[in-house]
């Protein structure tokens, strides 16, 4: 019986030694597996995407005023990745002015070589990248085409890489209407800029021009009272001139003012204004020059023609 007693006892310790090896193995072989799991893990090289500048527009991201500065410069800002060997799209990440850290993306990409598409812009919606030969804007509320920034080059991204600080361009010209002497009465409610040849309201981002030569309409609603209308297009490359019908519209969509404008001077990052009386009885004629400004790089102004 004794001897019956300890061998019972040394099977039950060879049990346990048993068991407690076996969890230490399967302690060890899982660890194992979730270290190579680790490993193996897809999700790319993080980089890091920074709108350091604006054409004619610094600002700093150290500073909370940087940051107010941005905000205050652009409402949308589209990030669009291309694939280098068919040139399609990889992915778009977009960003509002209410979100936090706007202008800075992080994001993990595979290493290789990409396209990189940074556009800016004062929008309510954001832009279709599926082509970057022919960016969109579709805007819910605001006017079509707004003030509107780039940044288009190829990437490489690679291991341990520095993040990217970018400088946009300002890839669009604006046409004012200056009020001097008379504001938009209270009857009017839109004013539509027919815009001829030479602008345009898409963008080629292979060369910061517009995707064509055409003529489309943007409407820009307007408050009673107002004294600036203004309105922005995309440069068709090479062209120099273009022209506006002007008509302004009540709630009912009735002309209460047509206003034909020839020979617009257009160039990207420049301002073409006209200055002078639109809904009144005569025009106000304004001596022409050309000055700088501290946002754009040259400004043109003539009178309103009546």
């Amino acid at each position: 019986m004794g001897q019956s007693w300890a061998l019972i006892k040394t099977r039950q310790c060879l049990l346990s030694l048993m068991i407690l090896m076996a969890a230490a193995i399967l302690d060890i072989s899982c660890t194992g597996r979730e270290h190579m799991a680790l490993e193996m893990e897809p999700g790319g090289v993080p980089v890091t995407i920074r709108v350091a500048a604006l054409e004619q527009v610094p600002f700093s991201h150290v500073t909370t005023k940087g940051q107010e500065n941005l905000q205050e410069a652009c409402s949308v800002i589209n990030y669009a990745i291309y694939n280098m060997s068919d040139g399609k799209l990889d992915k778009q990440i977009n960003q509002k002015a209410s979100d936090d850290q706007f202008g800075t993306l992080n994001l993990k990409l595979e290493e290789g070589s990409y396209h990189l598409v940074v556009v800016a812009h004062n929008g309510d919606a954001n832009a279709t990248m599926t082509d970057r030969s022919k960016i969109t804007f579709q805007n819910n509320n605001k006017r079509r085409i707004t003030d509107t920034f780039l940044y288009s080059s190829d990437i490489s991204v690679q291991k341990d890489m520095q993040p990217l600080n970018l400088n946009l361009d300002r890839v669009v010209t604006k046409v004012e209407l200056r009020l001097v002497a008379d504001s938009v009465p209270p009857s009017v409610e839109t004013v539509e800029f027919e815009i001829g040849s030479g602008g345009s309201s898409g963008l080629n981002t292979q060369n910061g021009y517009g995707t064509r030569s055409t003529k489309y309409t943007d409407k820009i609603s307007v408050s009673p009272g107002d004294t600036l209308i203004e309105v922005y297009a995309f440069v068709y490359e090479g062209a120099e001139t273009t022209k506006m019908t002007v008509t302004a519209k009540d709630n009912a969509g009735q002309e209460v003012k047509k206003i034909l404008l020839e020979n617009i001077p257009i160039a990207r990052n420049r301002i073409t204004r006209y200055s002078g009386v639109l809904f009144g009885k005569e025009s106000i004629n304004t001596r022409t020059s050309i000055s700088v400004n501290r946002e754009w790089a040259g400004l043109n102004e003539y009178p309103i023609p009546y």
